[in-house]
């Protein structure tokens, strides 16, 4: 008996490789009118460093104000990226959060209580994917649901 998808989670690093990611969220969406969330994480090591490097400044910005500002541009990319794509009707909701990326998706995969999460993989292999460990990988792994991995390479 096939499962029906009904909610989709597809997350996005803002880089080329999680575009074919995000092109096959909003097909698969559209295709199976399912609702979408599409989530970027900001790991908190870049926010400590955002802090660190604001306190240094001769600033009138804040650390607080600072990552504000961070944020407030991921939200303006999401918006693009969707706007882009003409998907405004398919998604449900923007989700930016702070955090360990793979950690995230898949606890706000489990809470929205998505089927299916839909990232995008850069294709290292070897020494780089052990030192740099693989989100995708460990989101394949761990998740409470299904989840599609999308090559950077995918058409």
């Amino acid at each position: 008996m096939p499962v029906e998808i009904q909610t989709m989670l597809v997350a996005t690093d803002f880089s080329e490789a999680s575009a074919p990611a995000i092109a096959y969220a909003f097909y698969l969406a559209r295709a199976l009118s399912a609702r979408l969330y599409i989530i970027h994480v900001v790991p908190e090591d870049d926010v400590r460093v955002l802090k660190a490097i604001s306190a240094h400044l001769q600033s009138e910005m804040t650390p607080e104000s600072l990552v504000e500002a961070f944020y407030a541009e991921a939200d303006k990319r999401l918006t693009a990226l969707v706007d882009s794509a003409l998907a405004g009707d398919l998604v449900e909701e923007r989700l930016i959060v702070t955090g360990q990326p793979a950690t995230a998706i898949m606890s706000w995969a489990a809470a929205k209580q998505v089927q299916l999460i839909i990232v995008g993989t850069h294709g290292h292999s070897g020494i780089t994917r052990f030192l740099m460990g693989s989100v995708a990988e460990r989101v394949l792994r761990e998740a409470p649901c299904a989840v599609l991995v999308v090559p950077s390479t995918a058409p």
